[in-house]
């Protein structure tokens, strides 16, 4: 009996190769990138404006309001990753843009400090969906060059950062803030316009039993690219049930890595926010006669200092210390792996935390060296969070998992204000010993994380084991991964049911020829 050639979603969009189609995708998605890091930045900015503004604002207020912002993505990324695994992406990323319009528009024309913060939380809220963009492009890009484009499209969200510090300094000392959270607010409305050029995920379709749609998008895909599908059909790998399934997250085969990538994400985040507030607190520390960190107990708590223009200047130096961690990024994965690119961006990472120690005396363009540096180095490893966590992670879960894995960087994010902006004041070295303890604990984490993903396709579902490019070849469990293993068994509800039937995954120590 002749039996009908099958092919895989990594076959066929393989197959189908990179092409007109990606291009417009990863520009309209990058875009989205874009105008999420406008909305970010404006938290530098905003913080200063409103302490002028309402003189009676203090400091632990204003840190309030950073943290506000992230808890609402917090909330906002768990609940937007269940969606866009039941319901799909691209309905998400429109959601949030949509939300996110309104509610920046809101802040605007808040009539006090606690309508702002209420109306900053609900932008954070809708702001985590944005996030789902990167998983719907990542699905759609062929293996041999997916790591590297979702690494180079991460220059759009540098490119907004840029383009809310530029549009600061002209619009605030004109306008005032509100003009300029208005402008800020435009931005995403414009991807929510522009999604309706770009379909839901195949990949999602097949993950939840509907592979029709599926094939419908990759023949779209193929002619467009001027390509056509493999001869055969699509292969029905799906696990509808699997679908948004919170508890997946601690599948045997994922729960070591979920308990690692917690932390590593909490440090990344709160890491890569304190040093955007790190540096404007030093510009308010500095003693303009001197140029040197001047005493901190003769700072007010309400002190209205507005950024300069040499203070936006110093910011969007930095910020391309982030631009220049994509090609580093690039140079280190091309000879290392995910984990071990991990721990070496963490460990620089954490020594230019701890050279900010000794700047007590020193002019302003060293401080702007170290935090360039510092900002190349944690602007990498966020890009290579995202990348290694929608790798590791089965489609049925690779939503819920990015969106878990923010939701665990906002708590970070959340500590930081308050590290940043507050503590700093008290003890500017206690400050700094806290951010280099944490990445060297972070680059610690990386080292134990029990699968390296680099050579790997993207998995279906969490028991998928098929057709993988990785092999198990040491079955040996070192001493500390065996100790995460039984913290994150604590962590495992109702293991029996789900881990039910199914085997570990062990992908470590692998040679490159094994990952090629």
């Amino acid at each position: 009996m002749e039996t009908t050639a099958t092919y895989s979603l990594e076959e066929c969009i393989n197959h189908i190769g990179l092409g007109k189609y990606q291009w417009r995708l990863i520009t309209i998605l990058g875009f989205c990138s874009m105008a999420d890091a406008v909305e970010m930045m404006l938290l530098a900015i905003l913080g200063p404006a409103i302490t002028c503004y309402w003189p009676d604002v203090t400091k632990i207020q204003m840190a309030a309001l950073t943290t506000g912002v992230f808890a609402g993505m917090m909330v906002g990324a768990f609940t937007f990753g269940i969606i866009a695994d039941k319901y799909g992406r691209r309905r998400v990323i429109v959601l949030s843009a949509v939300l996110n319009t309104l509610f920046g528009v809101f802040t605007a024309v808040a009539p006090s400090y606690y309508w702002i913060l209420i109306a900053r939380i609900l932008v954070g809220f809708a702001l985590s969906g944005a996030s789902q963009g990167s998983t719907l492009m990542l699905e759609y890009l062929p293996s041999a060059t997916r790591a590297t484009l979702i690494i180079v499209v991460e220059l759009f969200w540098s490119l907004g950062s840029i383009f809310e510090y530029v549009l600061g300094m002209i619009i605030v000392p004109l306008y005032g803030w509100r003009v300029l959270t208005i402008l800020s607010a435009l931005p995403i409305s414009i991807v929510a316009v522009c999604m309706y050029f770009v379909p839901e995920s195949p990949r999602y379709f097949v993950a939840s039993g509907r592979p029709e749609k599926a094939e419908h998008i990759l023949k779209a895909i193929a002619l467009t690219n001027k390509r056509s599908l493999p001869p055969g059909k699509l292969q029905d790998v799906h696990a509808q049930e699997e679908c948004g399934s919170l508890k997946n997250l601690f599948h045997v085969n994922y729960k070591r890595t979920s308990f690692l990538l917690s932390f590593m994400w909490m440090t990344v985040a709160m890491s890569y926010y304190g040093l955007i507030l790190i540096n404007t607190s030093i510009m308010t520390l500095l003693d303009d006669a001197h140029h040197s960190i001047g005493n901190t107990s003769t700072i007010k708590p309400n002190e209205c200092k507005m950024l300069t223009t040499e203070d936006y200047q110093s910011l969007i130096f930095t910020t391309f210390g982030e631009m220049l961690g994509i090609p580093l990024l690039l140079l280190l994965l091309s000879k290392f792996g995910r984990r071990v690119v991990c721990c070496i961006n963490f460990s620089c990472a954490s020594f230019c935390f701890l050279s900010f120690l000794f700047i007590s005396h020193t002019k302003p363009w060293v401080i702007n060296a170290i935090t360039f540096s510092a900002r190349m180095f944690i602007s990498s490893q966020f890009s290579l969070m995202y990348l290694y966590t929608m790798e590791v992670y089965p489609t049925v879960i690779r939503a819920i998992a990015v969106g878990c894995a923010s939701s665990m960087s906002r708590i970070g994010a959340m500590i930081t204000p308050f590290l940043a902006q507050v503590l700093i004041k008290h003890t500017f070295s206690g400050t700094i010993a806290i951010y280099a303890i944490t990445t060297v604990m972070a680059a610690i984490c990386a080292v134990l994380l029990p699968i390296e993903t680099r050579g790997r396709e993207l998995k279906q579902a969490t028991s998928d084991r098929a057709n993988s490019s990785t092999v198990p070849v040491d079955t040996t469990v070192d001493p500390w991964a065996a100790a995460v293993d039984n913290l994150a068994s604590l962590m495992h509800i109702n293991g029996s049911v789900i881990n039910e039937g199914y085997q570990p995954l062990i992908q470590d120590n692998l040679s490159d020829e094994e990952l090629s």
